[in-house]
């Protein structure tokens, strides 16, 4: 794709390179209880035509998919539509279709969706105001838009990013609840609905697995997460623990839902 930002080409090179490893990592993680609450939350239903922003593998796409009308997967990296597709011919679904594409300016006219979601997403984005505005726009009236991301506590954020940074160059800021849930009142939305979750523990080294570090090694980062750990203060703020000699981390993860009134 031409005309990329120097921040989108990080996204695209860190995640063409992780697309394999993360579409693994998520198939390995046990989400069928948190599929079933987000679509309670949200209200997905058989009327629904559902865009997944920034979709990557396709996970959330295809578990929504037999639930809904249609789902449109859009994303930047080749590499993880590539594992979306794979996924999707294994799933037999008919009503998805998948879109490579940038979420600062979407394919779509305005008012097509009834659901525009984006997970996991939101803090790789360098204007996330201007994501969610385009997530607005092609809302229709009366419809959800959904946010699903990481929320570390405000006062570890900073460590949180200095954290990430050094794990996966592509990342951006991950934005405190408050602060994620903020974004729509610019746009003018009404007060949204948060949900506000644990996800894990999970092998920090599996994590690593999938990362391509340039600053520092992957033993490094696990050494500094090890650290963290033994001294119990979660200064990283990713809830770390040791588990048998295995470094364990939480993430705070918040759905923040708004609807669409124009």
């Amino acid at each position: 794709m031409a005309d990329l930002s120097s921040h989108n080409r990080t996204i695209v090179d860190q995640h063409n390179q992780q697309a394999q490893g993360y579409a693994t990592l998520t198939q390995s993680l046990s989400q069928a209880d948190r599929s079933a609450a987000m679509r309670a939350r949200i209200g997905a239903g058989p009327d629904d035509d559902v865009l997944d922003v920034a979709c990557g593998p396709g996970r959330l796409t295809l578990d929504l998919a037999p639930h809904v009308r249609s789902v449109t997967g859009l994303d930047l990296t080749p590499g993880m539509l590539e594992q979306a597709r794979a996924a999707l011919t294994a799933s037999g679904c008919d009503n998805v279709t998948l879109v490579e594409g940038d979420a600062l300016a979407m394919p779509f006219a305005d008012g097509t969706f009834s659901v525009v979601i984006s997970s996991a997403a939101f803090h790789h984005f360098e204007a996330p105001g201007r994501v969610l505005a385009e997530m607005v726009r092609v809302c229709r009236p009366g419809g959800r838009i959904v946010v699903s991301d990481v929320t570390p506590e405000p006062d570890k954020a900073a460590e949180y990013d200095r954290m990430e940074l050094l794990r996966d160059p592509s990342h951006g800021h991950a934005q405190p609840v408050d602060e994620l849930a903020s974004l729509g009142a610019v746009l003018g939305l009404a007060e949204p609905e948060v949900h506000t979750s644990l996800t894990g523990p999970m092998s920090y080294a599996a994590v690593l697995e999938t990362s391509f570090p340039k600053a520092q090694t992957r033993e490094e980062l696990l050494e500094m997460m090890r650290e963290d750990a033994a001294g119990g203060g979660d200064r990283l703020g990713f809830k770390a623990e040791l588990r048998g000699g295995e470094v364990l981390v939480t993430y705070p993860m918040s759905q923040v839902v708004w609807t669409q009134v124009s």
